[in-house]
């Protein structure tokens, strides 16, 4: 977004390169081994074709579906917010409030009965020697 005007940048559309996989020149699509050349007539023809096909269909379908996809990607964006903030975020806040009282009652049956248990086992372990034979 242009933040001095409000608007989208009209000369960087990608800035991010969100879409660099989308990129197909004729070179990057087409391509003769030397072994077999079609007239160079041919070649450039075609490649006209497929500029002029994509740069066409491209400028047709975009004038016909942009306003109505960025209409839904803007509703999909507005409820997915609208989710998190009033749905997510606070249940989340719930399960972080029960889990910290879990984990004192977690810390406190560890400190009364499995460190003394396990304190009491390393001990008797302790003494015990091992011997290769």
């Amino acid at each position: 977004m242009g933040e001095e005007e409000g608007r989208p940048d009209m000369l960087n559309r990608d800035p991010n390169n969100l879409n660099n996989s989308l990129a197909a020149s004729f070179e990057e699509v087409f391509g003769e081994p030397e072994s077999s050349h079609s007239p160079d007539c041919a070649w450039k023809c075609g490649y006209k074709c497929y500029e002029g096909g994509r740069s066409c269909c491209y400028a047709f379908v975009t004038i016909i579906s942009t306003w109505f996809m960025g209409l839904c990607w803007g509703c999909c964006y507005a409820m997915t917010t609208c989710c998190m903030v009033w749905g997510v975020t606070p249940s989340l806040k719930v399960v972080d409030i029960c889990c910290a009282c879990l984990t004192r009652y977690f810390a406190v049956i560890v400190d009364c009965c499995v460190a003394p248990l396990f304190g009491a086992m390393g001990e008797c372990f302790a003494r015990v020697k091992v011997t290769n034979s």
